[in-house]
């Protein structure tokens, strides 16, 4: 008995918080939008106790009902003949409501930092995913809410805004990525935009997956990532961010290469799944050889029949990007060569064993250019070295599982 009693207790506290609560039924929805379409068309009236008296009601709806609000504030912006007065009293009720409602909920997590208060937040669940559930995850989710409430409103009560939000916020974020180290970094902000900005059901406008990337570029970020006080959760958000499919690869595999992030490695198997052409087939070769995992061998060496020319880009020509250095115009980066050097390199091989004159990079392990050759006759020859080191397994030699 004492057990059912709290359960139902239960039921009716998360059906209260969580804007995810069981649906009402199709006549309470109709009794319910009636009710709200009734009271807006009362913010119009001439009399001011009625217009006062259809606020506090507005101001007294849940979150279940906030998409009728919505709905009838678009409706009214859109009429042919608007009633500006009322448009404007509509929307300030909307974001008072909104704040309410979302604030009441942060309010309880932060008076009670809890799982059970957590689950009526936006983003909990993704959150919780990635981060974990533990006291130090709670805090972190706390924290990212408080800093960015307008951002976590607008997800719960209008999702579609998000991408627009998320575009002007990003653009302010990137305007602090500064390197400063005078300042503090805007970790919490950071966190967000790049847990929001990591579903892939979110579409990012414009420069808004560049402008979240910019942290990758100021060093105390870095620190933060390696050394700071919640350094596990941070590595986890952003790995997520770095792994979103759907925005260009390079920025997150070159972050990955050089802080040698295990992510990098889903990242670039998908770079190199998809046959690319461009820049991201070294960074995600180079990536693995960074990352120096024998299992990528199975990934790495089907590449060394690619012919695929990386560098150097399309109508660059090589004498202008190597002066100083003799070499052929034919000279060219190929999709082998750096295949090549990195199945070398997972061997426990040095490149330079095998005729190839590589030179070290802090930022690429390699540097690009000292990857290529002069013509197929030296690739071939390379190739050939390495097959006598590293023979193809006969059929009858390979493994079964």
């Amino acid at each position: 008995m004492r057990l059912r009693i709290l359960t139902s207790f239960l039921m009716m506290l998360l059906a209260g918080l969580s804007a995810k609560a069981q649906e009402p039924t199709p006549e309470v929805k109709e009794n319910t939008a009636t009710q709200v379409h009734d009271l807006v068309q009362q913010l119009s009236s001439a009399e001011f106790a009625t217009r006062q008296k259809a606020t506090a009601e507005l101001l007294k709806l849940d979150a279940a009902s906030v998409g009728l609000l919505e709905a009838e504030l678009e409706a009214e912006a859109t009429r042919s003949v608007k009633r500006e007065e009322a448009v404007s009293r509509l929307r300030a009720i909307a974001t008072q409501l909104r704040r309410r409602l979302f604030d009441d909920r942060l309010e309880s997590l932060a008076e009670n930092p809890s799982v059970e208060a957590a689950v009526s937040l936006p983003e909990w669940e993704r959150f919780s995913a990635i981060a974990g559930k533990d006291a130090d995850a709670i805090q972190v989710f706390t924290e990212i809410l408080k800093t960015e409430r307008s951002l976590f409103a607008t997800r719960l009560f209008a999702p579609k805004d998000l991408s627009s939000a998320l575009e002007k916020r990003s653009k302010v974020f990137a305007a602090m990525c500064n390197g400063r180290q005078q300042e503090a970094f805007p970790i919490a902000t950071c966190v967000a935009l790049m847990l929001l900005g990591s579903d892939s059901q979110t579409r990012l406008v414009r420069a808004t997956s560049t402008h979240i990337s910019d942290a990758f570029d100021d060093v105390r970020f870095v620190k933060l990532l390696k050394n700071g006080q919640q350094a596990k959760i941070l590595q986890r958000i952003t790995s997520a961010w770095m792994d979103r499919t759907g925005i260009a690869a390079d920025r997150p595999l070159m972050f990955a290469l050089q802080q040698e992030m295990p992510v990098g490695r889903s990242i670039a198997h998908r770079v190199i799944e998809s046959k690319s052409r461009s820049q991201s087939m070294y960074y995600a070769l180079l990536c693995l050889g960074k990352l120096n995992s024998t299992d990528d061998l199975a990934v790495v060496e089907p590449l060394l029949e690619s012919n695929d020319k990386l560098w150097p880009p399309q109508g660059e020509s090589v004498e202008r990007l190597l002066p100083g250095r003799k070499v052929e115009s034919q000279f060219s980066v190929r999709t082998r060569d750096v295949a090549l050097v990195v199945a070398i390199h997972l061997r426990g091989r040095s490149p330079k064993e095998f005729g190839i004159d590589v030179i070290p990079s802090d930022e690429t392990m390699y540097a690009i250019p000292s990857m290529g050759f002069e013509n197929d006759e030296a690739r071939s020859t390379a190739l050939a070295e390495y097959r006598k080191a590293f023979p193809i397994p006969a059929a009858d030699e390979v493994p079964k599982i």
